[in-house]
This record gives C-alpha cells, sequence and structure tokens, in this order.
C-alpha cells in the first residue's frame, strides 16, 4: 500500500510511466476538464499547470492556449521526461514547457502567470498554505487560479491507512485561498448532478488596492 501511495504521490520508474501516467489521465479526466472549464484561460494567458501526473492537462490546455504558453510543474522527474516527450511528440514544444520543480518554490519571478492550475496533487503537498501561497506570488493580480479535488467522503475509504496523504474539505481550502490573498468564487454548475464527488474552487488574486 505504501509504494502503491508513493507512487501518486511521486510516480517513478517503469511502473510509474507505463502503468501510474496512463491511469491518472483516465482517472482524472473529467475533473481536469471541470477545472480547466471554470478556470477560463484566454486564448493568450500564460499558464502554470502544478502536478500535472499524466499529462492530460497540459495537452488539453494547450488546445486552448494557442497564442500564449502552457508551463507545467510536477515533483516527479519521471512524470517531467515523460511530459517533455509527449510534448515534443505532438509538437507542442513551442507552446509547452516542463519543469520539474516543487510548489513550495516555483522558479519564476512575481506575475509571471494569468492562470494556474492544480488538480489531484494538493493532498500530497506537505504545506499546502504555503503552497497556495507561492501561486499567488506567481499569478498577476486579477489572475485565477482553479483547484480540482476528490470529496473527502469518496477517497476516505481508498487512502485511509495511506502515510503523508492528507484530505481536504472545501470549506478548508476555501480559507487557505482567502488567506493567500484570493477572492474565492461562487460555485458554479456544470453537471454536478452526474459527479458529485468532484470538487473545484475557483479564485482570483486580489490586487495590492482591495
Amino acid at each position: 500500500m505504501d509504494v502503491l501511495r508513493s507512487q501518486f504521490g511521486r510516480p517513478s520508474g517503469l511502473f510509474g510511466s507505463a502503468f501510474i501516467a496512463p491511469l491518472m489521465n483516465i482517472a482524472n479526466m473529467r475533473l481536469v476538464n471541470a477545472s480547466i472549464q471554470l478556470l477560463r484561460p484566454a486564448q493568450s494567458d500564460r499558464v502554470l499547470d502544478v502536478g500535472f501526473g499524466g499529462g492530460y492537462s497540459l495537452h488539453t490546455l494547450a488546445a486552448l492556449v494557442s497564442r500564449g504558453e502552457v508551463i507545467g510543474v510536477d515533483y516527479s522527474q519521471e512524470m517531467a521526461l515523460r511530459a517533455a516527450e509527449a510534448t515534443r511528440l505532438r509538437g507542442l514544444g513551442r507552446r509547452v514547457r516542463i519543469e520539474c520543480a516543487d510548489v513550495a518554490y516555483l522558479p519564476f519571478p512575481d506575475r509571471t502567470f494569468d492562470r494556474a492550475l492544480t488538480v489531484n496533487s494538493i493532498y500530497y503537498w506537505p504545506d499546502p498554505a504555503s503552497g497556495i501561497r507561492e501561486l499567488a506570488r506567481i499569478l498577476k493580480p486579477g489572475g485565477r487560479l482553479a483547484i480540482g479535488v476528490r470529496s473527502p467522503a469518496t477517497l476516505r475509504l481508498f487512502t485511509l491507512t495511506w502515510q503523508g496523504f492528507r484530505l481536504y474539505e472545501r470549506h478548508e481550502l476555501e480559507q487557505m485561498m482567502e488567506a493567500a490573498g484570493f477572492r474565492v468564487l461562487p460555485q458554479q454548475p456544470w453537471e454536478w448532478w452526474r459527479i458529485p464527488d468532484l470538487i473545484v474552487l475557483t479564485g482570483e488574486k486580489r490586487s495590492s488596492s482591495e
């Protein structure tokens, strides 16, 4: 169980590349789509995707950000290498860039991005409040953040014995976003009745005058 948990948190080796990455793409597809829908990236935006896993989110964003840039950051070197190769094979090398980095120390200047996205990765962050503050730092004022997670009620049954894996209720994430300088946006309807266990929180970075 610990091996499986570590693979989902930081996929590595042949097992991580050949099995975990494709599984992530399938399992996260609807949550990624919903998160990107609520993120609302413009064609010329610069978008950061943190913890892209199997890479489905990168290619979905690239199709929407046709005149901008998508930068993917993942803690796993294996996932970064795999995503870079997939990006090259799809001919997206000029618009999609891959970095191996920690969300707590993002290698970008302040106010670099228009949009930021993270889906099903915050459970593994040692300090999520710090990670959200770092996302606020790299976003421009008015920039939008989308955080996609599954409900604790759904995940609790599968992750009960997973060490270092933390479940978060909606109100906990909202509080961390507000504390980091985001104005949390009202929940927007999008097929909630079909997938009630999916949660997407969106927020806009407040300007210094607010």
